[in-house]
Order: C-alpha cells, then structure tokens, then sequence
C-alpha cells in the first residue's frame, strides 16, 4: 500500500499539550456561570450556551466506533474519492467498506455531569482516515481524534492542520440507557452530521465538492468504563438511588441546595487529573 508522510512524531508531541487542553476545558468550566458558552474550536458553528459541570470521573478503558454511512461512500465514490484507514505511522492501509466501522480506543477521558447531560472530552489512539483523491492523488488525512462530549463535537486535524470540528451530535442526556451504574460504563450512540467547516476543508484538500454540510457522515458508537475506585453517582452529583438515575439529574437548583460544594470541586480536579496523567507540563 502507498504511504503517506508519518504523524506519529508530531502525534507524540502533541499529546501532553491536548490532555492539558482538555483538563483546563472541563477545570475551568467548574468555575464558569451556568449558560455561559465555553471555548469552541470551530466559533463560528458554537454550540449553544452548557451550563457548568458537577462533577467528573475518569474513563479507564472505553473506545469508540466510526460507521460510516453507505450513503456518505456512495457520494465518495461519484467524485472519485476513496476512504483508507491510516495506522499509527500514517501509512494508508485497506480501503473502508460500507458497515464496518473504524473503532478507535480511548487513551484519556473524564465524564462529567452538564446539566444532566453526558460531558467533557475523550482522546483517542493514534489512529484514523484518509479521504483519497484517485485522480489527482490530493489527500485529506484526518487523524488526532477528540470527542468533545460537552458541545457534542467529533474533532480531528485535516493534514496535520489545526483541530476542527469535523462533525456533530445530538446531546446525550444521563439516562438507564447512556449510564450503567451497576456495570460502571456510559454508553453512547447517534449521528455525526458534517460541520460546515470540515466540509469546506475536505473540498478544498481533495479538490472536489463531494463534502456537504449537514449531511450524516457517520454513525458512532461508544463504550466508556469508568474509575472503579469512585462512586459514580456520587462522582457524578447523581442521586443515590440507582433506580431513578433517569429522573434524579443534578439540576442548577440541587446543586445551590446540596452542601459541600468545595469539598465536590476538589474531587473533580483529582479525577481530572487521573484521567489526564499525561498533561502536566
């Protein structure tokens, strides 16, 4: 198989300088008033204004599965692009057939409670995609995969470009369904729609207009493992009673009401480090 130029190097580096971003992401959000908009790389698709997490607890294992639409493949194909895997050396391996999803596992993360929705920021292994002009050889390589839970983004960089938002989803809320307590895991599905910025650079890098704004590119799904030496709805400023985690959300107004709210902001800090061991520096 062609090779394209290795991102492994600059992947290393940029590693400590990602988990760091991601703590003071979701640090800084604890200090933020609630309906303020926190930083988005791609401001001019900002997401709505979140309000401020309560709390956090650290993913320990957990991965993530990119499934992308036979539709989206079709539109490729019409413009003579070719979706390809990229390994941890950049080199482009088998092209991407429709149903089978790229699964890429967690290497960081923090979950945490916005609102009553699932939150925060997940960083992936150094894996991902390439779209592939077959005529004219211009290559869009999208690797150094995000999750940016809180405002609902899929983020990665296009040829070692800055990070954008390559597409969103609908909002998760803290469910039975997306939070296992007994099993300790969250877990997530929906449709990634392509931002309008991601399809203005995928066009451009591959020198077509195969790429629409809004349209589904993918489906993915998730499985994240949380800490097992904290309690999760205690991590997670939930109700005790397990049986009504769906109904029981930590709302602006429990939270005013609900003492010891110093003693909660330092736990997240420790569990923010936890997840993020590599951000120091």
């Amino acid at each position: 198989m062609s090779s394209l130029p290795s991102t492994s190097a600059a992947r290393s580096r940029s590693v400590a300088r990602r988990a760091g971003a991601a703590v003071a992401t979701a640090a800084v959000a604890l200090a933020v008033v609630p309906g303020v908009a926190a930083a988005d790389p791609e401001s001019a698709e900002a997401a709505a204004p979140v309000a401020a997490p309560r709390g956090a607890i650290a993913v320990v294992e957990g991965a993530t599965q990119f499934t992308v639409t036979p539709q989206a493949l079709k539109r490729l194909q019409r413009h003579d692009l070719r979706l390809v895997r990229l390994d941890a050396k950049g080199q482009t391996r088998e092209a991407v057939p429709a149903g089978v999803p790229l699964r890429l596992d967690v290497t960081s993360g923090v979950v945490t409670n916005v609102d009553g929705r699932i939150g925060s920021r997940m960083l992936y292994e150094d894996r991902g995609l390439a779209v592939v002009n077959t005529k004219t050889r211009q290559v869009a390589r999208l690797a150094e995969f995000e999750s940016d839970l809180t405002h609902n983004a899929v983020l990665a960089t296009v040829n070692q470009s800055d990070t954008i938002a390559i597409g969103r989803a609908p909002s998760q809320r803290i469910t039975r369904e997306t939070l296992n307590v007994a099993d300790r895991q969250v877990q997530l599905a929906s449709p990634v729609r392509l931002s309008a910025r991601a399809a203005e650079r995928l066009n451009r890098t591959t020198g077509t207009d195969a790429f629409e704004r809004g349209e589904i590119l993918a489906r993915v799904t998730s499985q994240f493992n949380l800490d097992e030496e904290q309690d999760v709805p205690d991590a997670l400023c939930l109700d005790k009673d397990l049986n009504s985690v769906d109904t029981s959300q930590s709302t602006r107004q429990e939270a005013q009401e609900r003492p010891g709210r110093a003693v909660d902001e330092i736990a997240t800090e420790e569990n923010l480090r936890k997840a993020f061991p590599h951000a120091a520096g």
